[in-house]
């Protein structure tokens, strides 16, 4: 009976350590990159209306150590665009976004610095909206 036991205990810690491997391992800066559609299904009215319905997250270029480019298309036709980075705040990565350019109803955000509230999963960005639990959610799309 320990002889079962023990083996339950070590295949259970190599399915975890593996699972942590496998997902445990990318930084806040791998994790983001890619294309980010919004879900119409959940979160608020106000996501549909305010938020992006289109997120792109793209890495550095190592070769002239440029910052990150992100770039947001509204359902308005709206566009705005520029680098981004991640500063440590307490115990916590906040996502900054510095836009560079945009199209005429973002040009107060142009030379500024735009500070998010984003939560970054592997295949998710979560941005609270309504409340504690309700959520505006942009869905990873496969690549």
């Amino acid at each position: 009976m320990a002889d079962v036991k023990i083996k339950y205990v070590i295949v259970s810690c190599t399915i975890f350590s593996l699972v942590a491997v496998m997902f445990g391992c990318q930084t806040q800066h791998e994790r983001i990159i890619g294309v980010y559609d919004i879900d119409t299904t959940k979160g608020c009215p106000t996501c549909f209306v305010n938020s992006p319905e289109l997120m792109i997250f793209e890495n550095m270029d190592e070769q002239t150590g440029q910052l990150r480019y992100y770039r947001f298309e509204y359902a308005t036709g709206g566009v705005h665009s520029g680098s981004y980075d991640f500063i440590q705040l307490d115990s916590c990565l906040q996502l900054i976004l510095y836009p560079d350019s945009c199209t005429n109803e973002f040009m107060d955000v142009i030379n500024t610095y735009q500070e998010t509230d984003y939560v970054i999963t592997n295949t998710k960005i979560k941005e609270n909206c309504d409340g504690l639990f309700r959520r505006c959610i942009w869905n990873k799309r496969n690549s």
